[in-house]
């Protein structure tokens, strides 16, 4: 069923959602929403939780951000599962370019031509280290999303290869659970 319907929008830039949409979408309080533009029009959309252990991601990626001062996130051939230091809501689409990049499964180092993590952002991806969520998505990686402009030191790509081996065994040790 498709519903729409015209709501105002108040001083502060928010609008309800009406209890119909959120009930046919399974939005709820806490629901992750992207919001983005396409020409004149606004588009919303629920974001997906893909696998249930992304709770756990920030405790990687946080320390990494703060060592080496560089946007970093996980996503798998689909979606982003989390992020830290940029902008990438969890739940994300991916672009296609990224998505072949993760499923070759092959560590990257980018110096050109570096490929955008979400459609329409701003930010480049400078490197990409597989990583295994298994069995939840066997096909995932470890992006490191610098400032524009910004090249990668060996040391810091060394912290996320390091990081990157730290979330495979940990998910490889937890596997049983995300079954």
């Amino acid at each position: 069923m498709s519903i729409a319907l015209i709501r105002s929008m108040d001083t502060q830039g928010r609008i309800i959602i009406p209890a119909d949409i959120r009930k046919e979408t399974g939005i709820q309080s806490g629901s992750t929403l992207e919001i983005a533009t396409e020409g004149a029009t606004i588009r919303i959309r629920k974001c997906r939780s893909p696998f249930p252990g992304r709770k756990e991601l920030p405790e990687f990626l946080e320390p990494l951000h703060r060592k080496i001062c560089c946007g970093a996130a996980v996503c798998n051939a689909e979606y982003i599962l989390a992020s830290t230091g940029c902008f990438l809501p969890e739940g994300s689409t991916i672009t296609p370019e990224l998505r072949s990049l993760v499923l070759k499964q092959e560590e990257q180092i980018f110096q050109a031509d570096m490929p955008t993590p979400v459609p329409g952002s701003r930010r480049t991806v400078a490197a990409l280290f597989p990583v295994s969520l298994s069995p939840a998505s066997k096909e995932a990686a470890l992006l490191l999303v610098p400032e524009t402009g910004r090249t990668l030191a060996a040391t810091e790509q060394e912290c996320a290869r390091l990081v990157a081996n730290m979330i495979t065994r940990k998910y490889e040790e937890r596997k049983e659970e995300y079954l």
